[in-house]
């Protein structure tokens, strides 16, 4: 079979990607995977996963390399923004807890920091080589007969058994199934990161630490303040950063992956703690925007050989640390659909009945979720 004709076509190298094309080819099916970006690189900041998640990917034999890609938090570490104190610690709410229809996932859970670059770049470890094209961007989708078809704008064109877009928020896929595009939430993460040796020993502690600034917005007027938060990577050697800004100015105009630090700061009050101040001043990358946008679960995931996997069919709002962690489920889900049902539109729409009403119900309470933790302790000190 030439790399033009394959059993599965996978669009998209992001998590849900090449999670798929690695159960996939763990299950003996050969999977391709088809990125329109022309090298895998330092892109995308952190990412959190829970050990429902890891246990995925523990049954493609990569829990071993996950954890020692990972940073294993034991909670969240509330501060003030304004001077840096600490006013609660609290543990990481399982997804039941949080709005999500779940009953078995309540009380607390643990969850594991990394760099999505990391994590990238341990499932492309389990992928064949010749599995992985880089520099295929997406032009259009079709069925044909018992085929779907894909052309690409390098002017190749694909065939295969089954086709899966994992294409993201925007994804080019989806258009087959509806015309529904995705909308700006005005809401913006920048990322950056620092050495920890370069801060102060609590924040070398392997926890989530959520600085608040909701004294410095009014939200009768909808002004949520500003946040920010940060957790350990790569050993703890470094700590990856997330300025939360919602509303506002949001460097429309400015290069996505190297923002004015001066724009950035001044839409922080003047009056911060000094940690904050020191790990934007030893970043040792540029800040990264990444606007985020909304797009309701895909009425549809399924057109003849042809489904949605991931952000292209279920994109959600971070507040929960789901998106990466449903994409995994995705990709487990859908290998198990082949190996019940083979390769077949029956194993697609099975795949869809298991993982559209769960993930619709992520998908809704991660956009009701609260992007400040201590909404979720009653008690909790005001700011």
């Amino acid at each position: 079979m030439s790399n033009n004709d394959v059993d599965v076509a996978i669009i998209g190298g992001g998590v849900g990607g090449l999670a798929t094309a690695v159960a996939l080819n763990h299950a003996g099916i050969d999977a391709h995977v088809y990125e329109q970006a022309e090298a895998y690189g330092e892109v995308g900041g952190h990412l959190n996963i829970d050990e429902a998640a890891i246990a995925v990917l523990a049954r493609w034999g990569l829990e071993d390399g996950f954890r020692k890609i990972a940073c294993c938090m034991d909670g969240i570490q509330m501060k003030k923004l304004a001077t840096g104190d600490d006013t609660f610690t609290v543990p990481f709410l399982d997804i039941g807890s949080l709005g999500v229809d779940d009953h078995e996932r309540v009380g607390a859970r643990i969850c594991s920091s990394f760099l999505r670059a990391d994590l990238l770049a341990l499932l492309l470890d389990n992928i064949p080589k010749e599995n992985v094209h880089i520099h295929h961007r997406l032009e259009k989708v079709e069925n044909r007969g018992d085929r779907a078809i894909a052309n690409f704008d390098n002017g190749k064109e694909v065939s295969a058994s089954i086709l899966i877009a994992a294409d993201g928020v925007k994804s080019v896929a989806r258009r087959l199934l509806d015309d529904v595009p995705p909308t700006p939430a005005y809401y913006s993460i920048l990322r950056t990161m620092c050495r920890l040796d370069k801060l102060p020993d609590q924040l070398r502690e392997f926890r989530l630490f959520f600085w608040d600034g909701s004294e410095f917005g009014d939200i009768m007027k909808g002004e949520p303040g500003v946040g920010l938060l940060t957790v350990p990577v790569r050993n703890g050697e470094f700590l990856s950063i997330d300025l939360q800004l919602q509303g506002g100015d949001l460097f429309d105009d400015c290069p996505p992956h190297d923002i004015p630090v001066e724009r950035v700061m001044a839409r922080y009050p003047d009056t911060i703690d000094p940690s904050v101040l020191t790990m934007i001043e030893e970043r040792v990358e540029p800040i990264a925007a990444y606007p985020l946008f909304d797009r309701p679960v895909a009425e549809t995931w399924v057109e003849g050989r042809i489904a949605l996997l991931g952000d292209a069919a279920h994109s959600m709002r971070p507040n929960l640390g789901q998106g990466a962690c449903q994409s995994i489920h995705d990709a487990g889900a859908i290998a198990d659909a082949f190996a019940k049902h083979g390769l077949s539109h029956e194993a697609l729409k099975a795949f869809e009945a298991e993982r559209k009403p769960y993930t619709q119900s992520v998908v809704e309470a991660a956009r009701k979720a609260p992007t400040n933790p201590k909404a979720y302790v009653p008690d909790a000190p005001k700011a």
